[in-house]
C-alpha cells in the first residue's frame, strides 16, 4: 500500500497545504474572518483594511444562520441531545431539518462548537475536495501533474468564498464521481464492487447541509453516469445495477435527515423557491467574472458608495456562485476540440454538453430554463443560477486536467490552437465589451490598492491563458514544461483565493456583558433585537430570540409575523433592521404599535444599539426640509428659543398625542462639553421641562431629554421650545437646519413613550441597550390557574385544584409529544402557534419531547442500508477466501464433521 502511495505523496501534501497557505493570515490569527465579528453585532468596528469588503466569505448566511446554529447543534450533541429542535429561534423550530445548520454533519459539526470552527471545517472540506478530485483524475488515467492541477483548482474553487455555508455539500462531489468512474471500470472488467464511494459521497453531500447544492451536483453525476452508460456496451446494465444499488444505499443512509427536511418543507413558507427561482438568472454584468475573477478586484470588494448606489443592482454580486477562469478554460477547450479521437470521448462530450446547457441556464438563454424545468423534477424550486457553479467548476476542471494530460503526450496542432485562441477572443469580446462602462466605472471609483489588483489580476489571467495555449500547442512529454503550466494555473487560483485575506481586519474586541445579563435574567422568555445580537446568534448562546433568518420557515409563524408583528416582513428574515416601512426608523414604529403582540409571544427584552432612539418612543423629526444651517454654540447660561410654525405644529399633532421626550442633535467638540442642557417645551399654556448631562453625551449624536410632566397635545396649540446650557465650562453645539418656510431651528425629535411605565431600560454597554417589557406572557400558563413548578423548557410539575388547560409557548409542530406521569398525553394546537395539553386535577408531572414524524422508520431504513452496505463490502472478500481453499474443502474445521 505504501509503495503504491509513495509516488503520490507530494501531490497529496500539496493538496493539504494549498488551502491552508491560501488562508495563512487567518490560520496564524493575524487577520480575522470570523463572521460573528460582523453579524453578531457584539463588537466594535475593526481596524482598517487594505482592500475592504468581506473577509474570506461573501454570503452572509454563514454568519446569519450556519455558524450560530451549527454551534447550537454541536452543543446539543456534546450534551447528549439529538439536535432535532431549536427552541431559541423564533418561537421554536426544527433544527436538523433546516439542513443549513449542518446538524447531522458528524463529526465535522462538533468542531463548530467553537466560533472559528466553521473556518476549520472549511479548510477540511477544501482538502477533501482536492484529494477526491485528485483520486478521480487518476482513475480517469491522467498523470499526476494534470491530476494535481484539477484537484487544486477545485479545492480553491470560487464557491468556497462565495457560498461557504454550502461547503459541506460541494466537497463530496468528487467522491460521487469517483465512485461512478470506478463502477464503470469494474463493470467493464466484470469485477464486483467499485461503487462504494458513491454511497459515502452521496450521504455526506446530503448531511453536509445544503440540499440545493447536493441536488445540482447530482445533475452532474447523472450526466456523468449517462455518458459512461452510453459507452459501456454489454457491460452497461451491470454498471447501471451498481449505480442503482449505490443510490439506494446512499439515500437510505441519509433518510434520518431527508425525511424531517421534507416534512418541514411541507409545513413551511419557501419564499422565492416557489416561483422566482424557476426563471432567475445571472445578469449579463456577471459574465466577465466567469473568465476574469478579478475584473472587479478581489471578489466582493466594494467601490465607493456613490458608484455602488448607481450600479450595484446591475452587478448583483450576491447572485454569483463561482467562476471558471481563462487559465482553466483554455485546456478544457483543448480537451473538447480533440474529443472525437480521445479514448474518453463519451465523457468529454457529456461534460461539454453539461457545461453548455448549464451556462445557458445560469445566464438566461431564452427557453433553456423552461425546458429544463419541464424535464427535471423540482428544478424550478432550486436557485440553479447560483448553486450550479460547483458542478460547472468540476466539469471545467476535469476537462482542463484531461486536456493538459493529453497535450503532454501529443501537443495541439497549430490549427487547433489558433481555433481555440479565436474562439476565446470572441467569447471574451462578447462578455466584456457590453459591460465595459460598468467595468471602467468600477475601476475609476475603486481605491488605489483595488485598482492594482484589477490590473495585475486580470492581466495575469489573460497573459497566462495565452502562454498556456502556446505551451499546449508545442508541449512535449517533458515533465518540467508540464509543471510550469500547472504552476501558472495553480498560482492563478491561489492568488484569487488568498487575496480576500487583505479585506480582513485584525481580531475584533467583543462585549459580552449583555449576554451575561440576559443569561441571568431571561429565563424561558424571549428577546427581540432591532440590530445587535442577531439573528440566530442568541441561539448560539442558548438564549431565545424571536428574530430569525431561516428559509424554509414555518408557514404559521410567517403568517403570524405579517399579521401581528410586522406587516412589512418579507418572510425570509424577521429582524428589526432588515425590512421596514418608510419613516419607521427600522422597525421602531412597528414595535411601538404592536408591543402587546410582541409580549404575547413571550418577548421580555428588546435590544437596540446604544445610539438608537428608544424603540418604545414614537418620534416626529423637525424640520423636515433637509437643509443644513450650521450650529449654535451655547455657552454656560446661553439659551436658544424656537417657535414652531403652523405646518410644523400640524406635523407633530398628526404623529403624536402627547410629548414626554425631546431629542436634540448636538456636538460636544470631541467630548469637551460639560454641564447640563435643559429643555422647556410649551404647548399653549401647558409646559414641561427636563435636563440631560453633557459629560456623557456622544459627539454629533442625539441627546435625549425626558420631559416632566407629559404634555397632552390639543389641536391648534402653539409650540415653543427653549434650550439652555445651564452650567458648564465648555460650550455645546446645537446643530441647526432650515425649515421649508425659511426658519432656522435646531434638529429635533419630539417623542412620546408607551404609557404607564410598561417598558423600562435595564442595561447598556458599548454595543447594546436592553429594554424590559413588564407584562410579557409566561412560557407556561394554565387556565384555571395551577401552581406550576417549572424545571426547564420540557419539564414541569403542576398542582391543579380542578382540570385545566396548560399552554406552552413553544411552536406547535407535528412530532411533539407529551407525557403525564409517564403516560402519553395528546398535544393540541393552542390558537395558531402554540401547544396545549389537558391536565386533570391534582399533582402531575408533565414532560414534553420532540421527534420528527417518521424518525423511527427512517432510522430503521438507514440501519438496514448500512447493514446492506457492510454486507456488500464484505461478501466479495468472503467469496474470495472460499475460492482460495483447496478443492473439496470448506472454511469449517473437518474435526467437527
Amino acid at each position: 500500500m505504501l509503495n503504491r502511495l509513495r509516488p503520490h505523496l507530494w501531490p497529496i501534501a500539496a493538496l493539504i497545504l494549498l488551502p491552508v497557505a491560501a488562508s495563512a493570515l487567518f490560520v496564524l490569527g493575524l487577520r480575522s474572518n470570523n463572521p460573528a465579528d460582523v453579524w453578531s453585532s457584539l463588537t466594535t468596528p475593526g481596524s482598517p483594511t487594505l482592500l475592504g469588503g468581506p473577509p474570506g466569505y461573501w454570503d452572509a448566511s454563514i454568519g446569519l444562520l450556519t455558524q450560530p446554529l451549527a454551534r447550537l447543534s454541536a452543543s446539543d450533541w456534546l450534551r447528549g441531545i439529538v439536535p432535532w429542535w431549536n427552541p431559541y429561534t423564533g418561537i421554536g423550530m426544527p433544527l436538523a431539518a433546516e439542513m443549513q445548520t449542518m446538524s447531522f454533519f458528524l463529526p465535522f459539526v462538533l468542531i463548530m462548537k467553537y466560533w472559528q470552527g466553521w473556518f476549520v471545517v472549511k479548510l477540511l472540506m477544501q482538502v477533501i475536495a482536492g484529494l477526491g478530485t485528485y483520486a478521480l483524475m487518476l482513475q480517469l488515467g491522467c498523470r499526476r501533474t494534470p491530476g494535481l492541477v484539477s484537484a487544486g483548482l477545485f479545492a480553491l474553487n470560487g464557491a468556497f468564498l462565495m457560498e461557504p455555508h454550502a461547503m459541506g455539500s460541494l466537497a463530496f462531489l468528487p467522491l460521487i464521481l469517483l465512485g461512478i468512474e470506478r463502477s464503470a471500470t469494474a463493470a467493464r472488467s466484470g469485477a464486483a464492487q467499485g461503487w462504494h464511494w458513491i454511497v459515502f459521497g452521496l450521504a455526506y453531500s446530503l448531511y453536509g447541509g445544503y440540499p440545493e447544492v447536493a441536488y445540482l451536483d447530482g445533475l452532474l453525476a447523472a450526466a456523468w453516469t449517462l455518458a459512461r452508460f452510453a459507452t459501456l456496451g454489454a457491460a452497461r446494465w451491470r454498471f447501471a445495477g451498481k449505480i442503482m444499488l449505490a443510490l439506494i444505499i446512499g439515500l437510505g443512509l441519509a433518510l434520518p435527515l431527508v425525511v424531517p427536511f421534507l416534512n418541514y418543507a411541507a409545513h413551511s413558507f419557501l419564499g422565492a423557491h416557489k416561483a422566482a427561482y424557476a426563471v432567475d438568472r445571472l445578469p449579463p454584468t456577471l459574465m466577465p467574472l466567469a473568465l476574469f475573477p478579478m475584473i472587479y478586484g478581489p471578489t466582493g470588494i466594494h467601490a465607493s458608495a456613490g458608484w455602488v448606489a448607481a450600479h450595484l443592482p446591475k452587478l448583483a454580486l450576491v447572485k454569483l456562485g463561482g467562476w471558471l477562469g481563462v487559465t482553466a478554460v483554455v485546456p478544457a477547450m483543448a480537451a473538447l476540440l480533440r474529443a472525437r479521437t480521445d479514448p474518453a470521448r463519451g465523457l468529454i462530450i457529456g461534460l461539454g454538453i453539461f457545461l453548455g446547457v448549464g451556462l445557458a441556464r445560469c445566464y438566461g438563454i431564452p427557453g433553456v430554463a423552461a425546458v429544463l424545468n419541464a424535464i427535471i423534477p423540482d428544478l424550478h424550486l432550486v436557485n440553479t443560477a447560483r448553486f450550479l457553479w460547483p458542478a460547472l467548476s468540476m466539469a471545467t476542471f476535469v476537462l482542463a486536467g484531461i486536456g493538459l494530460d493529453r497535450c503532454a503526450a501529443r501537443p495541439l496542432s497549430l490549427r487547433r490552437a489558433a481555433l481555440i485562441g479565436a474562439l476565446l477572443m470572441a467569447v471574451i469580446a462578447g462578455v466584456v465589451l457590453p459591460d465595459r462602462a460598468i467595468i471602467t466605472g468600477w475601476y475609476h471609483f475603486a481605491s488605489p490598492p483595488v485598482r492594482v489588483t484589477i490590473v495585475l489580476g486580470t492581466g495575469f489571467e489573460a497573459l497566462a491563458g495565452l502562454i498556456i495555449l502556446a505551451a499546449l500547442a508545442g508541449l512535449n512529454p517533458a515533465a518540467r514544461r508540464a509543471r510550469m503550466i500547472a504552476a501558472a494555473m495553480l498560482l492563478d487560483a491561489f492568488v484569487v483565493a488568498a487575496l480576500p485575506q487583505l479585506s480582513a481586519p485584525r481580531p475584533y474586541r467583543y462585549y459580552t456583558g449583555g449576554i451575561a445579563y440576559l443569561r441571568a435574567h431571561l429565563g424561558r422568555a424571549r428577546v427581540y433585537s432591532l440590530r445587535p445580537f442577531g439573528p440566530d446568534y442568541p441561539a448560539g448562546y442558548r438564549l431565545a430570540s424571536i428574530d430569525d433568518s431561516q428559509l424554509p420557515v414555518s408557514q404559521a409563524w410567517s403568517d403570524y409575523i405579517r399579521h401581528h408583528l410586522d406587516p412589512y416582513d418579507t418572510g425570509m428574515m424577521f429582524v428589526g433592521w432588515w425590512k421596514a416601512p418608510p419613516g419607521s426608523g427600522q422597525g421602531r414604529t412597528i414595535l411601538f404599535d404592536h408591543v402587546r403582540d410582541y409580549a404575547a409571544v413571550g418577548v421580555k427584552y428588546v435590544i437596540t444599539s446604544p445610539g438608537q432612539t428608544s424603540p418604545f418612543l414614537r418620534t416626529v423629526t423637525l424640520p423636515r426640509a433637509d437643509i443644513f444651517a450650521g450650529a449654535a454654540a451655547l455657552g454656560a447660561g446661553a439659551s436658544l428659543d424656537t417657535a414652531f410654525d403652523a405646518r410644523q405644529v400640524a406635523a407633530v399633532t398628526a404623529g403624536l398625542t402627547r410629548i414626554d421626550h425631546v431629542a436634540v442633535l448636538i456636538g460636544t467638540y470631541d467630548g469637551s462639553s460639560t454641564g447640563i442642557l435643559s429643555a422647556r417645551l410649551c404647548a399653549g399654556a401647558l409646559c414641561a421641562a427636563g435636563t440631560a448631562p453633557l459629560a456623557t453625551a456622544q459627539d454629533d449624536a442625539w441627546l435625549n431629554i425626558p420631559l416632566h410632566p407629559a404634555i397632552d397635545l390639543t389641536a391648534g396649540a402653539a409650540l415653543h421650545l427653549r434650550l439652555t446650557h445651564v452650567i458648564g465650562a465648555h460650550p455645546v453645539a446645537v446643530w441647526l437646519r432650515r425649515s421649508a418656510a425659511g426658519t432656522t431651528m435646531p434638529d429635533l425629535r419630539l417623542g412620546q413613550t408607551l404609557p404607564g411605565g410598561s417598558v423600562m431600560p435595564v442595561y447598556q454597554d458599548a454595543v447594546m441597550s436592553i429594554f424590559r417589557i413588564r407584562a410579557y406572557h409566561r412560557y407556561f400558563s394554565a387556565d384555571p390557574a395551577c401552581r406550576l413548578t417549572v424545571r426547564g423548557r420540557n419539564d414541569l410539575t403542576a398542582d391543579c385544584p380542578a382540570p385545566a388547560i396548560l399552554v406552552r409557548q413553544e411552536a406547535w409542530f407535528p412530532g411533539w409529544r407529551a407525557r403525564l406521569n409517564g403516560r402519553a398525553l395528546p398535544v393540541a394546537r393552542h390558537g395558531t402557534l402554540f401547544q396545549s395539553v389537558v391536565l386533570p386535577a391534582g399533582h402531575d408531572v408533565v414532560t414534553f419531547s420532540y421527534r420528527p414524524r417518521g424518525t423511527r422508520r427512517s432510522v430503521t431504513l438507514a440501519g438496514l442500508a448500512l447493514a446492506l452496505w457492510v454486507g456488500c463490502a464484505l461478501w466479495p472478500r468472503a467469496a474470495l477466501r472460499r475460492r482460495a481453499l483447496p478443492s473439496g474443502r470448506t472454511g469449517s474445521s473437518s474435526t467437527l464433521h
